[in-house]
């Protein structure tokens, strides 16, 4: 199959897909985290009716989700982005101005149309450029991830002294901002006239839909148990410190991961995921401390940035032009399992026990290991994802041809290994250009916690032995939002580092490669 080439405006576009997937996918997953203890704390709802509150929500969004990916087939889908962006922020804006449960159920609503509008169709427009890039799906990822992340930090941190009401409302701009960002980005090149005439792939979609649902099952219950958990007495700001880290882990992995896809296919990676998450799983049944747990957690969301990106970049290629479609499914797929998933470690915790339960689901995991790398192959992609950022090359068998073929292929090949070495290049400095960026942001809000007196490198100057330091937990006499921050605080110095050696070791040998090869 032949790559079309790459308009001049599809990188603009593809840049305003990320970015609104950051915008609103941090303010959806903070409103995931806030909302039931919202709805307690400011409306005095019982449990049972913040369940139907909550459940409201992910049923019209499950209802919703393939009607929006049939619309991003048949209608210009930054339109259909903007739309369910907006349908966000107004939900947002509905939940801070709630006085009683009829308006926050309206709002619930609004959310889930929103939601179905706005990821089946952004996933649609990210795929346009799967072909000519395979690292569109984790680049997807980690804006989101990172998006979420850094929702969960401002939000915990302004809530203190905005309330439940004034984060509803930043999230709300929030998605405005995304929205002007994405009606605002270029139009899609002009597709196959034949794209509304072909006939989709249901067949060979439909098991990486299992596969989808299974992960989505797992990921869900295991996020609930961590929730459950009440042996540690942990509180709300202490639950949201064990997930931070593993949000910032999932911002960061999708790249890396991809890379080693590349190299090792998508087979043995999926597999390799599952197990290793599984592993995890089972483990927590027998975590003895919080700080454990979330070194768990790190590791499992680790897997699971690998294994979602593989997930989306298969429905992409095998969908194809009726990419809509096939996400509308795919968002489909990963609400139902998640539904499950979070019922089912319910009633398996309140029945059993923390470690019954993490035994189950490490089970669940495990069975990734087979169904994923089974769906892949029964998609009919290839195992390992390759680039199509040149057309193939096309020879004919003409007698007048014949007699220059090989001239004309030793001069493609040139060619096409001069535009490779020129990719790379880029996608170092892109590199660069991005550890630029996190050490900017970084210094800031380091310098902003010293400020405030809870950084934890500034503590590791006047430390006595800083091993005892880098393995405490925090300040004792911090408490609440302060001891929040001074944690994020310490988990993002190590985060980071990680992240500038990865980025400089990596850079390096990409760059001593093409110096071996001309030797």
């Amino acid at each position: 199959m032949k790559s079309s080439p790459v308009a001049p405006s599809a990188p603009v576009r593809q840049s305003a897909a990320r970015w609104s997937a950051a915008l609103v996918g941090g303010p959806a997953d903070l409103l995931d985290f806030l909302i039931p203890l919202w709805a307690g704390a400011a409306l005095g709802l019982n449990a049972t009716v913040i369940g139907i509150l909550v459940a409201t929500e992910l049923f019209v969004s499950f209802a919703a989700r393939f009607p929006a990916g049939l619309l991003a087939d048949m209608w210009e889908r930054r339109i259909i982005v903007a739309t369910g962006a907006v349908l966000y922020g107004l939900s947002c804006a509905g939940y801070a101005l709630s006085t009683g449960p009829a308006m926050a159920f309206f709002s619930a609503v609004l959310g889930g149309l929103g939601g179905a509008l706005f990821w089946a169709a952004l996933r649609a427009i990210v795929s346009e450029s799967a072909g000519s890039d395979s690292f569109a799906f984790p680049k997807l990822m980690t804006w989101q991830e990172t998006g979420s992340w850094v929702a969960f930090v401002a939000g915990l941190t302004l809530i203190g002294s905005l309330n439940f009401q004034g984060v509803f409302l930043a999230a709300s701009g929030a998605c405005f901002a995304s929205a002007v960002m994405i009606a605002t980005a270029p139009r899609r090149p002009a597709a196959s006239s034949k794209r509304a005439e072909s006939d989709f792939p249901t067949q060979r979609l439909r098991p990486m839909l299992l596969a989808t649902g299974l992960t989505s099952l797992a990921e869900a219950a295991i996020g609930l148990l961590l929730h459950l958990q009440g042996a540690f007495d942990l509180d709300v700001v202490s639950i949201a410190l064990v997930f931070l880290p593993g949000a910032i882990m999932m911002s960061l992995i999708p790249g890396p991961a991809h890379r080693i896809t590349m190299r090792i296919g998508r087979h043995r990676v999926a597999a390799i995921a599952a197990l290793s998450s599984a592993t995890f799983a089972f483990t927590l049944a027998f975590a003895p401390s919080p700080l454990l747990i979330t070194a768990l957690w790190i590791l499992s969301a680790a897997a699971w940035a690998a294994i979602i990106p593989i997930e989306q970049s298969v429905i992409a290629q095998v969908a194809a032009e009726r990419a809509g479609k096939g996400f509308g499914l795919y968002e489909s797929a990963k609400l139902a399992g998640a539904g499950v998933g979070v019922l089912v470690a319910g009633v398996t915790y309140e029945t059993t026990s923390w470690q019954v339960a993490c035994i189950l689901f490490a089970g669940v995991i495990a069975a990734g290991a087979i169904v994923t790398p089974w769906a892949v192959r029964r998609s009919g992609v290839a195992n390992v994802p390759r680039d199509e950022a040149t057309p193939e090359m096309t020879l004919t068998v003409s007698t007048s041809e014949e007699a220059n073929r090989s001239v004309s292929q030793s001069w493609k090949s040139e060619q096409n290994q001069e535009e490779k070495m020129m990719a790379k290049t880029k996608t170092d400095n892109s590199k660069l250009s991005g550890l630029g960026w996190h050490l900017l942001i970084f210094a800031v809000a380091q310098i902003a916690l010293a400020f405030m007196g809870m950084s934890w490198i500034v503590d590791s100057f006047s430390a006595s032995d800083f091993g005892e330091h880098l393995a405490s937990g925090g300040r004792p006499e911090l408490e609440g939002i302060p001891s929040f921050l001074y944690g994020a605080g310490k988990i993002w110095v190590l985060v980071f580092v990680i992240d500038a050696i990865w980025t400089l070791v990596t850079g390096r040998k990409s760059s001593q490669t093409p110096n071996r090869q001309g030797q």
